[in-house]
């Protein structure tokens, strides 16, 4: 969760070609294909709306799910990232000359004239590991290059000083990943799996099968014992990873990694603390250099340079990364769309930037005003919330009114590197990239924290990485010591922003989402208004909350969510209340402005109060397969469309009264769970 120099966008126009064309969509209309007409919306709202497409037959080969909302809007970001990073025309800026340079070495990867070298000489330098001492320097030279093995070091906001970055240390690995915990049989069936693509990784690098083997075995026991010594994510208590740490206490906690040279390798500042996450995890790294033994380290700091490396390894060796990491089941992707995805993440911010200022532009403009009247709507909501004491009414309220909407793209971008790249060596590349990356996190720390910046770390299904660098994945990432949120550029793409829609249907769709970006930040009441780490409420508000928040945890305990399995209402407690009261918060919005227009009736035959509760359910509607709805379930905070849709809006008013829902009816909850 707390997770210089910047270009105008303005100078860069000086020397750009003018943007390319964006199509024009076509003025919105309601789209039926989604809907299921056999469907009662009383009985079962994302039956009604979604029953017509949550069907398994409309999953491609190479996905385990479909999203109706997000898959449309893909369809037209990836045409622009495509001809961006395929067009055949010759570019003007430096900037996309190097995009193109990166993914056709990429599309080209069979051909890489140095990849084998360079594997080569990483291997054999680990291989002459001989002492304890050579294993420490050894991961050094890995973190250089951006392979953050055994830990990550990382400039991290300072929870003390939100003005600044600070140095924290984190777990890597297996460390805090909850589907490896799990005790059951599919528990131990990823497990095992897991070891098996070890195995593999390392008989295609070089050592025979049984060995292969059991050096597998080795890693997977050590990796499985860091792990576990770091806990869980703890949404609601971001205090549980603050552990402000000297040098002095560094080297006492964890001695034997010789943290002189390391210190002096991140250009570390004497006299500045470092923040631990999880203490008891880098007691347990210092325990395993001191204790295991040297073969098995060196075989763990070989898994650690070939899993970060997969992508651009030699044909077999990348082969296998991507098949480990597709689902049982589905085919592989399409190689452009891996492509597209590794150039991301390296030249993330080079891409986010030609993507954003060439294909989305003013369409931040038009999303501004929605998400003003919907935070308008949240702070006179907060200013009279009941069960709130008045100071931390008036705290909560302030929170919302000085929250920042980061909308589409930063009006100034973060520097980008000058390393070379060349067109027939993609894993070069990649180490080349991985390591100016790792240079700039590490530049950053003692730096000056701003709070127009887009540089926090974000983590998007796809990948991890700066926010200013993932502007082409549509998503939402609040930044809670800076009382901020990004809403990505690729966001403003219909249908997940229609600028030619009703004002209901925006609402119902990217102002529902902006509703649940807030509410996950006035959730986090240990933050005030200016990203100061302050306690603002009292123990008599926490109380309340938790009271208020255990009728949401009971009604998602309940949801029978995947093959009779039932849904944890505390794993995805955060999420829900965030669904529950956001979408009350954008419909409220919509209501102030509309009022009585609400109920005019279109030539759909739905009222403008019912088509904001449809654009809301059609956001949700999915496709997934068995496997795929299974990880989710075990994995993610988030809970199933289906419970997203109906758990909402059976506790919304509203919504009854909108489609003449009776007392008793599946859609409405007799006692409704409310939080804000």
């Amino acid at each position: 969760m707390w997770k210089m120099f910047v270009l105008a966008v303005a100078a860069l126009a000086c020397s750009r070609p003018p943007p390319s064309p964006v199509p024009q969509a076509a003025a919105w209309q309601l789209d039926r294909s989604t809907f299921d007409p056999a469907a009662e919306p009383c009985a079962d709202f994302y039956q009604y709306v979604c029953g017509g497409y949550a069907t398994i037959d409309r999953i491609p080969p190479d996905r385990g799910e479909v999203e109706w909302a997000t898959d449309r809007a893909n369809a037209a970001n990836d045409r622009a990232v495509r001809e961006l990073l395929a067009g055949t025309d010759h570019p003007a800026e430096p900037e996309l000359a190097r995009l193109r340079t990166f993914y056709a070495a990429c599309m080209t990867s069979d051909h890489d004239r140095t990849a084998d070298a360079t594997l080569r000489g990483w291997l054999a330098r680990i291989e002459r590991v001989a002492t304890r001492e050579d294993v420490v320097a050894m991961m050094r030279e890995l973190h250089r290059a951006g392979v953050d093995a055994f830990f990550v070091y990382a400039a991290d906001p300072d929870v003390s000083d939100r003005h600044r970055y600070r140095g924290q240390i984190e777990g890597s690995g297996l460390a805090g990943i909850r589907t490896y915990r799990d005790a059951s049989a599919a528990g131990d069936a990823r497990r095992a799996a897991y070891r098996a693509h070890i195995a593999r990784v390392f008989e295609l690098a070089g050592s025979a099968p049984d060995a292969a083997r059991r050096e597998a075995d080795a890693v997977f026991e050590l990796d499985l014992a860091l792990g576990a010594a770091i806990p869980p994510p703890q949404d609601q208590d971001v205090s549980a990873s603050e552990h402000p740490t000297t040098v002095e206490q560094l080297a006492a906690q964890a001695p034997h990694l010789a943290w002189p040279a390391y210190l002096a390798m991140v250009d570390y500042r004497a006299g500045t603390r470092i923040n631990v996450v999880a203490p008891g995890y880098l007691a347990a790294v210092d325990t395993a250099i001191a204790e295991r033994p040297i073969a098995t380290l060196k075989l763990y700091l070989r898994w650690q340079l070939l899993k970060a490396l997969g992508p651009a390894l030699p044909g077999p060796l990348a082969q296998e990364h991507y098949q480990f990491a597709s689902l049982a089941g589905v085919a592989r992707a399409a190689r452009r769309d891996e492509c597209q995805l590794e150039t991301l993440k390296v030249l993330g911010v080079e891409l986010s930037h030609q993507f954003a200022t060439r294909y989305i532009g003013a369409a931040r403009d038009r999303a501004l005003p929605v998400g003003e009247a919907v935070r308008a709507e949240m702070v006179r909501a907060l200013e009279i919330e009941p069960w709130l004491s008045p100071a931390a009414r008036a705290a909560t309220a302030a929170k919302a009114r000085e929250l920042v909407m980061k909308i589409g793209f930063p009006d100034q971008w973060p520097a980008t590197g000058g390393y070379a790249l060349a067109r027939d060596t993609l894993l070069d590349n990649l180490i080349a990239a991985r390591g100016f990356e790792q240079q700039r996190g590490w530049q950053r720390v003692n730096r000056e924290r701003r709070r127009e910046s887009w540089e926090n770390i974000v983590y998007p299904n796809a990948a991890s990485g700066m926010a200013a660098a993932r502007l082409t994945i549509p998503n939402a990432f609040p930044d809670l010591l800076s009382d901020s949120i990004v809403f990505t550029a690729a966001m403003l793409q219909p249908p997940l922003f229609d600028a030619s829609a009703p004002l209901e249907v925006s609402y119902g769709g990217y102002g529902a989402v902006m509703a649940h970006e807030f509410v996950h930040v006035i959730e986090i009441h240990e933050i005030d208004h200016h990203g100061e780490m302050r306690e603002t409420w009292s123990p008599e508000d926490v109380r309340a909350h938790d009271d208020r928040g255990a009728c949401v945890i009971g009604e998602a305990d309940g949801f029978v969510a995947f093959d009779q399995t039932h849904l944890d209402g505390k794993q995805t407690y955060s999420e829900n209340v965030a669904d529950v009261s956001g979408v009350g918060f954008a419909y409220a919005a919509l209501a102030r402005e509309l009022g009585p227009r609400l109920a005019e009736r279109g030539a759909d035959g739905f009222t403008r109060a019912q088509r904001f509760f449809v654009a809301y359910a059609q956001h949700w509607c999915q496709a997934a397969r068995p496997a795929f709805a299974h990880e989710n379930l075990l994995g993610d905070p988030h809970a199933p469309p289906r419970y997203r849709t109906n758990g909402p809006l059976a506790n919304l008013p509203a919504f009854a009264q909108a489609f003449a829902c009776p007392a008793g009816a599946p859609m409405v909850h007799a006692t409704p769970c409310a939080m804000w």
